[in-house]
C-alpha cells in the first residue's frame, strides 16, 4: 500500500513541477534536513485542506511516537528565521507535542505557495485523511486560485478526472448537507443520490430523514424514485384545456412528443420537447432559431 502511495505521490509531484516549470532536482538542492528542531518553531499550515482530526487517532500515534520516536520527518518550508511552516506531516506534529516532545526531525524545503497546496492535497488525499466535502473545497481551491484544470488535476493527485468531478459536484448541496457529510453523519454515496433533486428544501428534509432514520442509500434511491413518480403522476392530471391544446400545436409544429409541466399556481413551468437522435435535435434547433425557414 505505502509503494503504491509514494509511487503516485512522485508522479503528482512531478507534473506539478513541470506545471510550475520547476526541476525535481533544483527543489531537492534547496532542501535541508534537520534531526533536530524545536517544535515551538513549528507552526500549522493554515491552508492546509484536512480541517478535522481525530482525537482517538492522534492519541495513538502520539503513544506509538512515545515508544518509537518519529520515524518519518516533518515537511515543511522556511517562513522566517527559526520559524517553519508545516506542508506535510501535521498528524505527526500533533502527535508528537502531545507526546512531550520538544524537538523533531524535519525536511526543509523552498516552496510557493501553490506547491504547498498542492503537496498537502496530496499527502491527504492519497492517506485518505480527508472527508469528502474538505476533498472538494481544497479541489476548488486549487482549481480557481491557480487556474488548474481537472485534467490537470487528475493528473497531479493521480486519481481519475471523473471522480473528481463527482467529489466537487458535493459542493452543489446545501452548505447544511455538506457538514453532514463533513460530519460523517451522511456519506458522499447519499450526497450523490440528493444531487438528483432540484428542490433545496426537499435536499435537507431528506437528508434530516437519512440522519434520523439511518436509511441507506439504496432506501434513499427508492424513496426519490417514488416521489419523481408521484410527480409525473400529478402533472399527467392538471394540464388543463388550454395546456393540451398547446401541446398539440408544438407536437404538430415540431412532429415529435411534446409535454408541459406547470407548478401549481401555474405562474411557471416547463415545456419538454423530446427527441431521439442527433438529427431530431439539428432540426429541432433549425426550427427554434428560424434557421429552417433560411434554407
Amino acid at each position: 500500500m505505502a509503494k503504491n502511495r509514494k509511487k503516485g505521490l512522485g508522479r503528482g509531484i512531478n507534473k506539478l513541477m513541470q506545471m510550475h516549470n520547476v526541476s525535481m532536482t533544483e527543489v531537492l538542492q534547496n532542501s535541508d534536513y534537520l534531526a533536530s528542531c524545536p517544535i515551538e518553531q513549528i507552526v500549522a499550515n493554515s491552508s492546509q485542506p484536512r480541517k478535522t482530526f481525530s482525537e482517538v487517532e492522534i492519541e495513538e500515534l502520539s503513544r506509538s511516537i512515545k515508544l518509537n520516536g518519529i520515524l518519518q520527518p516533518v515537511l515543511v518550508r522556511k517562513l522566517e528565521e527559526d520559524k517553519y511552516e508545516i506542508v506535510a506531516g501535521e498528524r505527526r506534529w500533533r502527535a508528537a507535542k502531545l507526546a512531550g516532545l520538544t524537538e523533531i526531525p524535519i525536511l526543509v524545503k523552498e516552496l510557493s505557495n501553490k506547491e504547498v497546496l498542492i503537496l498537502a492535497i496530496i499527502e491527504n488525499v492519497h492517506r485518505k485523511d480527508l472527508s469528502s466535502i474538505e476533498e472538494a473545497k481544497a479541489y476548488k481551491v486549487m482549481m480557481e486560485t491557480y487556474s488548474i484544470t481537472q485534467n490537470q488535476l487528475s493528473d497531479i493527485i493521480s486519481k481519475n478526472r471523473a471522480t473528481i468531478a463527482n467529489i466537487l459536484r458535493l459542493l452543489k448541496l446545501p452548505a447544511i448537507v455538506q457538514d453532514m457529510i463533513d460530519e460523517d453523519k451522511i456519506s458522499m454515496g447519499h450526497g450523490k443520490v440528493l444531487l438528483s433533486l432540484s428542490d433545496e428544501e426537499m435536499i435537507i428534509k431528506l437528508s434530516n430523514k437519512i440522519v434520523n432514520e439511518q436509511l441507506s442509500v439504496r432506501a434513499l434511491e427508492s424513496i426519490i424514485k417514488n416521489l419523481n413518480g408521484k410527480k409525473e403522476e400529478v402533472q399527467k392530471v392538471v394540464n388543463t384545456f388550454e395546456e393540451k391544446l398547446l401541446i398539440s400545436k408544438l407536437s404538430s409544429r415540431f412532429d415529435i412528443k411534446v409535454k408541459i409541466k406547470a407548478s401549481k399556481n401555474k405562474n411557471k413551468g416547463k415545456i419538454l420537447l423530446e427527441y431521439k437522435n442527433e438529427d431530431e435535435l439539428k432540426r429541432i434547433t433549425d426550427i427554434l432559431l428560424g434557421e429552417e425557414d433560411e434554407k
